[in-house]
């Protein structure tokens, strides 16, 4: 499960509405500082599902050289039992401007394992330039590059709130397609998505919720334990939130899913929730 769990559950993530082409800003957040949003990940094989990490973003407000700046952690960490066999410890940072919510920064801190790595991409709006670096700790081996990108050509974090944002997906229709571009440390990836329509999640945590679910795919040559081919399927509330309620993937045996567990200082009511 190295390096591939959680990256692609965050690759997951982003298909929370339609694609970002445009470049243009959202016109209002659908989130705010101090929201905070858990998720326990499971892997199931067979009859038997386990429980074996939990996944946590967090926003705050920041600043980078005097630029106002909304700041987003994400935290994957495997739960004692589990950590036994396989230990995660990685922490996603990125840095949004406030008035673009492009990113400007973007860093990594990896633990899986005895895996250690770190990477941090600087964003250069102005030249149309990113900036990488990436080195694995262990080995001492290190990786920089500097890239073109375009004005949606996102980390996977900042794609992840930035799509939560757009007004588009109240007016997208089953089968409409789209597609991503994600800012890596060496490349930059495409991921394309489809919308399949409108469904019920009923989660232990959440109850019954209105949901807008996509599928989504990495394009060929993604990371070790997933199948070239498969897909990523996600279930985003149907409300201003936009919150990923379930996410579910197959991997080579059984499949690894993330649910929505808990949620704190919401921008918006969460109206997608069905109360009896």
């Amino acid at each position: 499960m190295r390096k591939s769990t959680i990256f692609s559950l965050f690759v997951a993530c982003l298909l929370l509405a339609g694609g970002r082409v445009s470049g243009q800003p959202p016109q209002e957040p659908a989130f705010g500082p101090g929201e905070e949003l858990s998720y326990t990940a499971s892997y199931s094989a067979a009859i038997l599902t386990t429980d074996v990490a939990t996944i946590t973003f967090r926003t705050s407000e920041d600043k980078i050289e005097g630029i106002p700046c909304y700041r987003v952690w994400a935290h994957g960490l495997t739960r004692p039992f589990y950590s036994v066999f396989f230990k995660m410890d990685d922490v996603y940072e990125t840095w949004l401007e406030q008035s673009t919510l492009r990113p400007l920064l973007a860093t990594s801190e990896i633990k899986e394992g005895s895996y250690r790595y770190r990477s941090r991409l600087t964003f250069n709006w102005k030249a149309g330039l990113v900036y990488t670096f990436g080195k694995n700790l262990k080995k001492g081996y290190e990786r920089g590059r500097t890239m073109t990108v375009a004005a949606a050509d996102f980390d996977p974090v900042a794609h992840f709130f930035n799509l939560r944002s757009l007004p588009s997906t109240g007016t997208m229709k089953a089968g409409q397609k789209g597609r991503l571009n994600l800012v890596m440390v060496d490349t930059i990836r495409s991921v394309e998505y489809k919308f399949l329509g409108r469904e019920i999640i009923d989660a232990p945590a959440t109850g019954p919720v209105r949901c807008l679910k996509f599928t989504c795919q990495l394009a060929p040559g993604d990371a070790e334990s997933f199948q070239e081919g498969t897909d990523f399927f996600i279930w985003i509330s149907d409300d201003e939130n936009r919150i990923p309620v379930y996410l579910e993937t197959p991997i080579r045996v059984g499949r690894v899913q993330a649910t929505l567990t808990g949620w704190k200082n919401l921008a918006h009511p969460f109206t997608a929730r069905i109360t009896q």
